[in-house]
């Protein structure tokens, strides 16, 4: 079993996120005695009726968390550099070379498996066949990823060899990743502060000074460039000067999280990345 984060670390409450200066450097993983809290749990989990099997469970750290063993039930809990947890791979480093290995092959797997009635069909239903099979599974968990211009490129040779054996024109993996990130960030945005995604999302894992040399590519800078982009083509459209409420929702300087709060606007950015503008 592998014990999700919400079973070791207490989940901080609107009062404690916005008053207290521990939570706002790091409001999610506060170490808190997780040895013993994940003892107890495995020691009243029998009550419920579930087992926690401590050799199948694994622990993931980030180089910039302070490893020290953990022993649940009096077995040492291996740390991994890789887990599996929920049809996705998290690498500790944070790279997504493992997973978009796997959605490669997932969607190799969902094109084998129609590949005889796809190459039978007329290409309109190719099409369709393509786009509701190979691409959901080349494209789970999108959503949270950190992607580089690399992955994004694997993602496209992919698809782009299995529609061109279908006969079809491949889709731009970057604006399909990219649509559906912004899906889900619309989603976070206008979640709750006590939600597990709309702390993460607001997170900063440090809490020191960055170390030298360019920062990493952080999950929401996707998102800031999609809104600069958005809001440069809405001025030259000239749908920016209607109305103080449109301008103000438009501003660059705006969070992204205070932009998705506005359905229509957030709207209005998706499509216009399906549109290709």
């Amino acid at each position: 079993m592998q014990v999700p984060p919400s079973l070791l670390f207490e989940k901080p409450s609107q009062n404690e996120y916005y008053n207290n200066k521990d939570y706002k450097v790091d409001p999610f993983f506060k170490y808190r005695r997780s040895e013993d809290r994940a003892n107890r749990i495995a020691m009243g989990c029998p009550k419920y009726g579930l087992n926690i099997n401590p050799s199948k469970t694994q622990i993931l750290m980030n180089k910039y968390v302070t490893r020290s063993d953990i022993d649940i039930l009096n077995t040492r809990i291996e740390i991994s550099q890789k887990v599996k947890y929920l049809g996705r791979t998290f690498a500790d480093d944070g790279s997504l070379t493992e997973e978009v290995a796997r959605r490669i092959r997932a969607g190799w797997a969902a094109f084998n498996a129609i590949r005889r009635e796809l190459l039978q069909s007329p290409q309109k239903t190719r099409i369709r066949l393509l786009t509701t099979t190979v691409i959901p599974a080349m494209t789970y968990g999108c959503e949270t990823w950190t992607s580089k211009e690399a992955d994004t490129k694997r993602l496209q040779r992919a698809v782009s060899n299995m529609f061109e054996i279908a006969g079809c024109d491949p889709p731009d993996m970057e604006k399909q990743v990219l649509r559906r990130k912004l899906k889900w960030a619309g989603h976070v945005s206008r979640m709750k502060y006590d939600r597990w995604a709309k702390i993460v999302s607001e997170w900063d894992p440090r809490g020191s000074a960055r170390p030298r040399g360019r920062p990493p590519k952080r999950w929401a800078d996707d998102i800031k460039d999609s809104i600069k982009i958005f809001i440069h083509n809405e001025a030259l459209r000239g749908n920016l000067g209607h109305g103080r409420r449109r301008i103000g929702i438009l501003e660059a300087r705006r969070a992204w999280s205070t932009v998705g709060r506005d359905r229509v606007t957030w709207r209005s950015l998706v499509r216009s990345i399906q549109d290709g503008n």
